[in-house]
């Protein structure tokens, strides 16, 4: 008997699993067992799961991906000396009453640390020099001189110790001007990037309302083409931490046939419902839910041969529209929905406040390049 015959949910809700996977084998999977799995057919198989996020695979899945995220974090590396009384974070920095107050032995010892840091920082970057620095202290090879241990450098007197760090800073100097290397340049991280880590990158993203239900494979084409769009539009985002945000991405469907081609005023309901159940979590807690009814549909399958913006409905889950006004609801593009809506509404704009700002000719919510 194959998966889809024994599984009791319904056809809509039955998860495609890639190749060789099944509910069972998902199940029975552990952050170890789930760690050798290739890279890529992790990736096939959340491609698979993320799509039904009430189904417990997605649990699983999700659970695993942030366990494996987690594991594969290093923690930064600590100063190789801490004065007595500083804490690591100002061993790390540079403070200059500090370092004042340091008694003539905790000065030679932290000047040891500190050079002992740069080569460390050096050697990470494959930035050591290839020659010794022109004072090689006695007993020292010239590997140890090149690449020096706070071992070493914390035996030297202070004085063979400056004349050590002073030698040093000439060597560097002369094989950078001989061979420059590139310098890295530090890119500005997106309004996207900086909303999530000053949250702590928690799970984002958007509930949406399924209210399509004419066509199955014209309803997994166009989740395989948002998933498309969304992961381009997260690769033009920058700054540390981007790849915790397109690790945490996630939509959070709400599917049920009885919802075929149901009003705004209709989805709004059903988000407030899975809200009092707990369905939804903090990051994904917007004054918005996005509805995708057929409209939206042929916008996103039809983007390539029309020429039109490929649009999704975002409603207001905070009030209710009004008659000739606000009416509650608004097209936002794709290519905006990400890098532009979800950092406006995480600042507290309102959805009303964003419609009033909408001058788009047809209709459709683009952001600050409207």
């Amino acid at each position: 008997m194959s998966d889809s015959q024994a599984d009791p949910r319904p056809a809509w809700a039955r998860i495609a699993f890639p190749s060789g996977w099944s509910s069972d084998r998902v199940q029975a999977l552990t952050p170890g067992s789930f760690s050798q799995v290739p890279e890529e057919e992790r990736k096939r198989l959340w491609a698979a799961v993320r799509r039904f996020p009430f189904a417990p695979e997605y649990t699983k899945i999700k659970e695993l991906n942030t366990a494996l995220l987690q594991a594969n974090e290093q923690p930064s590396t600590p100063p190789a000396y801490v004065p007595s009384g500083w804490t690591v974070n100002q061993a790390r920095g540079f403070d200059l009453n500090l370092v004042a107050n340091l008694s003539e032995e905790e000065h030679r010892l932290w000047a040891a640390g500190k050079t002992a840091d740069d080569v460390r920082r050096a050697q990470r970057q494959n930035q050591l020099p290839t020659t010794p620095p022109g004072f090689i202290p006695a007993g020292w090879t010239t590997e140890q001189a090149i690449c020096p241990s706070f071992e070493l450098l914390s035996q030297l007197s202070k004085q063979n110790l400056t004349r050590f760090m002073e030698a040093r800073n000439k060597a560097n100097q002369s094989s950078s001007t001989a061979a420059p290397t590139p310098q890295k340049v530090d890119v500005a991280p997106s309004p996207l990037v900086q909303t999530l880590h000053r949250a702590g990158f928690p799970p984002w993203g958007f509930v949406i309302v399924r209210t399509y239900y004419r066509s199955e494979s014209r309803w997994e084409q166009f989740q395989e083409k948002l998933d498309a769009m969304c992961d381009q539009q997260l690769s033009d985002e920058t700054g540390d931490g981007l790849d915790k945000v397109q690790e945490t991405l996630e939509f959070k469907m709400i599917e049920d046939p009885r919802l075929q081609d149901v009003s705004a005023e209709e989805t709004r309901r059903y988000f407030c419902i899975a809200k009092a159940m707990g369905d939804v979590a903090m990051g994904l807690d917007l004054n918005v839910l996005l509805m995708a009814d057929e409209g939206v549909v042929d916008s996103v399958l039809n983007d390539d041969t029309n020429n039109s913006v490929s649009y999704i409905t975002a409603v207001d889950v905070t009030e209710a529209g009004e008659p000739g006004g606000y009416p509650g609801h608004f097209k936002v593009s794709i290519d905006s929905l990400l890098c532009e809506l979800y950092p406006k509404l995480s600042m507290g704009l309102s959805p009303r406040s964003l419609w009033s700002m909408m001058n788009d000719g047809n209709g459709i919510w683009i952001g600050d390049d409207e």
